[in-house]
């Protein structure tokens, strides 16, 4: 992201504007990591918690459950990932 390469107002050599822009995309990436979460979290919710109340203790078998659940969302989030890479390298050559 060169903002500054759009915006003739802006040096995009400035250590200042250098930094702000770091800080910012830091900053999404954490907000994208805290999306994840939560939609790993309300999905295993739903697919290990058939009456929506937790229990006062987790049992093995739940925990198994949202292990595996959540093991499953980051395999199919990596897959889906490196399948848009390979795409995107393909389009490109």
């Amino acid at each position: 992201m060169d903002i500054g390469s759009t915006n003739p107002g802006i040096d995009s050599t400035d250590p200042n504007w250098n930094f702000f822009l770091h800080q910012l995309q830091a900053e999404n990436q954490r907000q994208k990591f805290t999306e994840q979460v939560q939609t790993l979290t309300g999905r295993c919710w739903d697919v290990c918690f058939s009456d929506y109340r937790p229990p006062s203790k987790l049992d093995g078998k739940t925990q198994n459950c949202i292990n595996n659940c959540v093991n499953r969302m980051i395999d199919a989030s990596n897959f889906m990932v490196e399948h848009l890479q390979k795409m995107s390298a393909t389009e490109m050559s």
